[in-house]
């Protein structure tokens, strides 16, 4: 991999971050991140359906940016972008490697984790009608969304600092 090819993915990395800035924000105008403030939405109860598709189409919206940055780094960093039935999965295992001589892991096993609910949930959002949607399933994503947020930048970071260590040496 090139020093250029490494930029673009790290321009990528943070044009996602920033994506996921912008939706924490969406939902903190809610009163809903970092922490659950409000009962309703719009005049809506967390509870009915309007604001379970509101809510849901956010985390839907988080978990599409945080697998652009996947896609990214399994493209041009990893050079194997999957595919498959099971692709989105085991996109997020891939991240989760340590490929000697090409990346460090970019998510740790913890974080990858805490993603895979989101990602579970994304396929959820994706394939069944809005009016289905389980409002306590959304509240617990909700809930967890600070921590999962705080340790998946928290990798990002750790991830591009030793990219740059090892492409910079």
């Amino acid at each position: 991999m090139t020093i250029e090819e490494f930029l673009l993915v790290k321009a990528k990395i943070k044009r996602e971050l920033e994506n996921i800035s912008l939706l924490e924000d969406e939902l903190a105008g809610y009163k809903l991140f970092p922490v659950i403030e409000t009962d309703s939405l719009g005049g809506f109860y967390l509870e009915d359906n309007a604001a379970c598709r509101i809510i849901g189409s956010i985390l839907h919206d988080y978990y599409v940016a945080v697998e652009n940055i996947f896609k990214a780094v399994a493209r041009r960093i990893d050079g194997v972008l999957l595919a498959g039935e099971q692709w989105h999965k085991e996109l997020l295992e891939q991240m989760t490697l340590d490929v000697p001589g090409i990346r460090p892991p970019l998510l740790s096993g913890e974080t990858s984790e805490k993603l895979d609910k989101l990602r579970g949930f994304r396929h959820v959002f994706r394939n069944v009608y809005g009016f289905n949607l389980a409002s306590e399933r959304i509240r617990e994503l909700l809930a967890e969304l600070p921590v999962t947020s705080s340790y998946f930048k928290r990798d990002v970071d750790d991830f591009i600092k030793k990219m740059e260590k090892l492409l910079f040496q």
